[in-house]
């Protein structure tokens, strides 16, 4: 699923440089009660990120509603969304040191609409 919001992802709508899995999902290790890791690298604050944050709320809440059909798990929601931008990636704060580790990478998602390019 991580895989179809990327490729759904308007980036230049949403001002999204580059979209990243980390966590269990990444590593294959999920369970019914996981959660999903996204890590974004967007313009930062500002009207596209208010339209991303809800757009993924929206994928969010669905995905959780299909999990707990398929599992009886009840969450708000299933994405556990982090935001960095192009100074946390020059400054290796928040969860940009994810991007590039030497252990445990976040894993790049490909853009489908509009493009974004890898950082």
């Amino acid at each position: 699923m991580v895989e179809r919001i990327a490729n759904d992802l308007d980036a230049d709508r949403f001002g999204v440089k580059s979209l990243f899995v980390f966590g269990s999902v990444k590593n294959a290790t999920a369970g019914p009660s996981s959660d999903i890791d996204l890590l974004v690298h967007d313009e930062g604050a500002g009207p596209k990120r208010e339209e991303l944050v809800l757009w993924l709320d929206g994928w969010s809440r669905s995905l959780s509603e299909m999990n707990n059909l398929r599992t009886g798990y009840k969450s708000e929601g299933l994405l556990d969304v982090h935001y960095v931008t192009d100074e946390d990636i020059e400054r290796r704060t928040s969860y940009a040191v994810k991007i590039d580790a030497v252990t445990d990478a976040a894993r790049l998602l490909r853009l489908g609409r509009s493009g974004g390019s890898p950082r």
